[in-house]
């Protein structure tokens, strides 16, 4: 995919690498931020045919890691994506262990002299969402778990958007990035990552697709072939 913000040239966002843009003009940065947010009509985004994206079809938009919740991403998806993987056994095992619970629950009812019933249909998604399928607390208060469950996961789930995340270089080491960095080279799986910078950092991204603009509007890339390049 190709993201285009007037009048820059296009910075392009694929699978397995992960495209890194920092700033030190915060007009920039805002303006970038609310065009991935669709609060604002600053960006174009295209596939590879060049064919034009609405921004709500192409972003993911995950934000700080401090505030990010995995659950909020994913969690109804994954619902749906194991309910509907589970196998046979899985499911027939499922289904018995809800037989037992209704019969329970029957069970505790005869207690009142009532006509009381309760719905036998049997929903997995349901039964999923009552026992609150969610990601690890343990995971949600470490950033680099975090950031690893969101890339792991979207791979699982097939995710095709631009992950859009905001300075993970406040929350992980270079040596969690560079772990980052080589699990997003085994996934297809595009992440988009926006820095406020004071300066531009090539050496931190260099296994990265890298952008930088200044203060003074000049734009940076660097190519790991190619070295960097002022435009």
């Amino acid at each position: 995919m190709r993201v285009t913000m007037y009048p820059y040239q296009p910075f392009e966002v694929t699978n397995q690498k992960i495209t890194v843009f920092s700033t030190n003009s915060a007009d920039v940065y805002t303006k970038l931020i609310a065009g991935f947010k669709d609060q604002q009509e600053i960006l174009k985004i295209s596939d590879d045919q060049f064919q034009l994206i609405d921004i709500v079809k192409s972003v993911l938009w995950g934000g700080e890691i401090s505030t990010l919740d995995p659950n909020k991403l994913f969690q109804s998806r994954l619902i749906k994506k194991m309910a509907k993987d589970l196998t046979d056994d899985q499911r027939q095992n499922l289904v018995g262990l809800d037989s037992q619970m209704r019969a329970a629950i029957l069970e505790a009812a005869f207690m009142y002299d009532l006509a009381l019933d309760i719905d036998l249909e049997w929903d997995v998604q349901k039964a999923l969402k009552y026992f609150n399928l969610k990601f690890s607390n343990d995971i949600q208060t470490n950033p680099y778990g975090i950031m690893e469950s969101i890339v792991a996961t979207a791979s699982e789930l097939n995710e095709t958007k631009i992950i859009v995340l905001m300075n993970v270089s406040h929350y992980l080491s270079i040596s969690q990035f560079n772990e980052l960095v080589r699990l997003m080279a085994t996934l297809n799986v595009k992440l988009f990552i926006i820095e406020f910078s004071e300066t531009s950092n090539p050496t931190r991204y260099q296994e990265c697709r890298y952008y930088h603009i200044d203060t003074d509007y000049v734009e940076w890339r660097y190519d790991s072939d190619e070295g960097m390049m002022k435009k």
